[in-house]
């Protein structure tokens, strides 16, 4: 009976092991993730619309605009340093 318990808790123990060391996600995985969800939405929601159609469309609203994108890193407008 003790042995079993123990065979139990270590069972237990190397489970919580593995769970804890999972990697979080890379962005890139998200990133398909959305990209799958919302093509999956837009062809459901549209018989009609092509693979490479929802394709598009999906990442034109998945990016950001390009302003956003040139907010966030602004350059200098002035001289530059030599």
């Amino acid at each position: 009976m003790k042995g079993s318990i123990k065979m139990i808790a270590c069972a237990g123990l190397v489970l919580a092991a593995q769970v804890g060391v999972a990697q979080p996600e890379s962005a890139a995985i998200i990133a398909k993730h959305q990209l799958s969800e919302c093509m999956s939405k837009q062809m459901s929601a549209n018989r009609s619309l092509s693979y490479n159609d929802a394709m598009r469309a999906c990442k034109q609203r998945l990016q950001p605009p390009k302003d956003t994108l040139a907010a966030i890193n602004p350059t200098d407008s002035g001289t530059k340093a030599h």
